[in-house]
């Protein structure tokens, strides 16, 4: 059996190990996690404004086209699916892999999970009555589940050194 190269004297894979070190540090910096936690809150919350829209606007586009709403339904149950999919598992498997910052990986996961009330919103405004609080409850379910901690931020970064050596 043949041994792998011994890479540990080679400067490129230093070299990189370095930047991804200071990229990544072991402990996040002084108010990302707040201001994370402050997105996540927000995130959280557009999912209620959508709700309260919906709830104002219901009775005006009450009726309005059932019928092609609910041809779209299992399109955009297929869809919330995929994005339930993408935000928790896909979108940081990728995100490592690319060396994303923890920031912008976290972002991208609230949007794909914001992107299920979106659906539930268009469905209630093309005239499903009850729907649209179904969608718009599993997107802040999935968002609720994605808490950026110190914990999460130490996983991320262990997936994103891990691909280096």
């Amino acid at each position: 059996m043949i041994d792998p190269p011994d890479r540990s004297h080679d400067p490129s894979t230093s070299n990189r190990e370095d930047m991804l070190a200071r990229r990544f540090p072991a402990k996040p910096s002084p108010g990302l996690l707040m201001i994370l936690t402050m997105l996540w809150g927000a995130f959280i919350a557009t999912q209620g404004a959508f709700a309260l829209f919906y709830a104002l606007a219901s009775d005006d586009v009450r009726g309005q086209d059932a019928q092609a709403a609910a041809m779209m339904l299992p399109v955009f149950a297929g869809l919330s699916l995929l994005m339930i999919g993408g935000s928790l598992f896909a979108a940081p498997i990728f995100a490592a892999k690319a060396k994303m910052d923890y920031m912008t990986a976290t972002l991208v996961r609230f949007a794909f999970a914001e992107s299920i009330g979106i659906f539930g919103l268009v469905l209630g405004l093309m005239g499903l009555e009850t729907y649209p609080y179904v969608f718009l409850g599993a997107a802040a379910l999935v968002i609720l589940v994605q808490m950026p901690t110190e914990i999460t931020y130490q996983r991320y970064r262990r997936d994103c050194l891990s691909s280096v050596r």
